[in-house]
C-alpha cells in the first residue's frame, strides 16, 4: 500500500522489523563477499585466520579482520537501516530516523556523564552476569569473542589505532543505533504502544545480537541507556555520540597504555564508584528527563517511539 509519498510504503511495525531482518541478511551476504575479496586479495584464507588469531598475529592478519569487520559492519548495519528508511519514508527517511536534527551541546555533555555512568554500573551487572552459569558452547564463543578482540586491539602505528578506531567505533556507533534505536526501538514501541517496551525489548535484542552471553546484561544495560537518550533528546545523533564515546574511550585507552581492555573476569563490585555513578545517573536521567518535557516536537516530526 502506498504512503504519503509514491516511493514510500506502508508496513505495520512487525511487517517493517521482518523487512528489516530480510534486508540486513541480504546486505551482510554482500559484507561476506567483499571480505571474501579482500581476504583473497591478501593471499589469505579467512577461516585459517579467524581459527588461529590472537594477539600474536602480524599485521597483515590484524588488518585484514579489520577490513572484514569493515564491511561486515556497514552492509549488516547501517546500509540495511537506511535502505529500510527510503522504503518505508521515501524523503522523509531522515526524519524517520531522527536524523535530520542535532541536539544542543549541554544535551550531548549531559549524554556523555550519563553514558560513563552507565557504563561503570554496567561493570557490576558483568559481576553478576559472571555468577550466572553457562553451557559449554556459550563459553566457548566467549572465549573465541575474547580471543579475536584482543587481536584487534593490537595497534603499533597511529594508521592501526585510527583504522581500529573507525571499524571498532565509529562503525558500530553509527550502524548499530540506526538499526537497534532508529528502527528496531521505534517499531516495537509502535507495537507495543509504550516506549519503555520499546527501549528494553530493543535493549535485549541489541545485546543478544552479540552472541556473547557472559556479557549480556551489562550491554542489556547500555542498550537501555542509549535507548533512553534517544527518547529524551528526540535526536539519533545523541546515542550515537554515546555509543561512539564508549567504544572510542576503551580504544583510546587500550593504544595508549597497551592493557587488554576486552571483557575479562571482574572479581568484585567496587560498590563507591557504582554508588556515585547510580547518583551521577539518577541525576542527569532527571535532567535529560526535564529537557525531554519541555521540548515540543517540530511540525510534522513525533517523538522517538511516539509515531
Amino acid at each position: 500500500m502506498l504512503g504519503n509519498h509514491k516511493e514510500a510504503y506502508n508496513f505495520s511495525p512487525i511487517g517493517s522489523l521482518l523487512l528489516l531482518a530480510l534486508l540486513m541478511m541480504l546486505c551482510s551476504g554482500i559484507g561476506s563477499a567483499l571480505g571474501w575479496l579482500t581476504a583473497r586479495s591478501y593471499g589469505l584464507e579467512i577461516g585459517a585466520v579467524i581459527d588461529t588469531f590472537s594477539d600474536q598475529s602480524p599485521l597483515e592478519e590484524r588488518n585484514l579482520l579489520r577490513w572484514i569487520n569493515f564491511f561486515s559492519q556497514l552492509f549488516t548495519f547501517t546500509v540495511p537501516a537506511v535502505l529500510l528508511a527510503r522504503m518505508l519514508e521515501g524523503q522523509k527517511w531522515l526524519s524517520s530516523l531522527q536524523l535530520h536534527r542535532a541536539s544542543r551541546r549541554a544535551i550531548y555533555a549531559a549524554a556523555g556523564l550519563y553514558i560513563f555512568g552507565i557504563f561503570i554500573l554496567s561493570q557490576a551487572a558483568f559481576w553478576f552476569n559472571q555468577q550466572l552459569p553457562l553451557p559449554s558452547w556459550a563459553d566457548q564463543m566467549e572465549g573465541t569473542a575474547l580471543r579475536l578482540t584482543q587481536g584487534l586491539l593490537v595497534m603499533e602505528s597511529p594508521a592501526e589505532f585510527l583504522l581500529t578506531l573507525l571499524v571498532v567505533a565509529v562503525l558500530p556507533a553509527l550502524g548499530e543505533e540506526l538499526v537497534f534505536r532508529g528502527v528496531v526501538q521505534q517499531q516495537l514501541a509502535k507495537a507495543a504502544r509504550s516506549p519503555a517496551w520499546g527501549i528494553w525489548l530493543s535493549a535485549a535484542i541489541f545485546s543478544a545480537f552479540h552472541l556473547q552471553f557472559a556479557g549480556f546484561l551489562p550491554r542489556l544495560l547500555l542498550g537501555a541507556g542509549l535507548g533512553y537518550l534517544f527518547l529524551w533528546s528526540r535526536s539519533l545523533w545523541v546515542p550515537i555520540a554515546a555509543h561512539f564515546l564508549i567504544n572510542g574511550m576503551q580504544i583510546a585507552g587500550q593504544y595508549i597504555q597497551k592493557n587488554a581492555l576486552a571483557e575479562a573476569a571482574v572479581d568484585e563490585v567496587n560498590w563507591p564508584a557504582t554508588t556515585l555513578a547510580g547518583l551521577l545517573v539518577a541525576g542527569l536521567s532527571y535532567y535529560l528527563y526535564g529537557q525531554y518535557r519541555k521540548q515540543e516536537p517540530t511540525a510534522g516530526a513525533q517523538p522517538p517511539g511516539h509515531n
